[in-house]
């Protein structure tokens, strides 16, 4: 079945290539992806404030992804890599998280899941206490439907700018109103049919 547990405070996918890098679409969640100085502020300066914060959460993913890009070019390349310990450390250099703390940018600290395809990084920005397999797993649904029904030709990036009422669709069904739902396979292809109507409804 399907069951769901908090919200997710913002998605969003940027390029990784090209210097600075680019907000391609972004999808933000309630209201508190603010400063304590933004009260007040009007709705287009909240807007320009949260599209700051938005580029310099993915300009800090765009260097760690380059970043392990490059320590794998300078790495003799294998299938695993094992600690002292014998324990395996996969290969993960198309996904990580990292914790923002208190006032970088936000007013209190959330963490940050991300994962790369295609040269384009897909964003979400959870509270501390979110369930981030669960994240992760949602995460990769929306990218492998966005890859079938968005992104099927050559300039990806810019599929997903013009493409962004379908991106949205795909976030009400499998991201709706910001929540994390935990999907068993009926429900996720439940989800997919429903997309597909509504996409052939248009």
């Amino acid at each position: 079945g399907v069951w769901s547990i908090d919200m997710v405070l913002a998605f969003f996918c940027h390029s990784v290539s090209g210097t600075p890098c680019r907000v391609l679409y972004s999808c933000v969640y309630g209201d508190d992806l603010h400063l304590p100085s933004s009260e007040g502020a009007s709705m287009d300066s909240l807007r320009e404030l949260r599209k700051e914060q938005l580029l310099q959460i993915a300009c800090r993913v765009q260097a760690e992804y380059h970043f392990r890009e490059a320590c794998k070019e300078r790495i003799p390349r294998r299938d695993d890599y094992y600690l002292s310990s014998g324990s395996v450390v996969e290969d993960s250099g198309d996904k990580g998280l990292f914790r923002l703390y208190p006032g970088d940018p936000f007013s209190t600290a959330k963490v940050v899941i991300w994962q790369i395809s295609d040269g384009c990084a897909y964003v979400l920005v959870c509270e501390l206490d979110e369930n981030r397999l669960q994240a992760e797993s949602v995460l990769s649904q929306i990218i492998r439907v966005v890859q079938e029904s968005v992104t099927s030709h050559e300039q990806k990036n810019a599929e997903i700018m013009l493409k962004a009422e379908k991106l949205t669709a795909i976030l009400q069904e499998f991201l709706p109103c910001g929540q994390i739902l935990f999907m068993n396979h009926k429900v996720i292809a439940q989800c997919e049919r429903q997309f597909e109507r509504l996409l052939s409804g248009k």
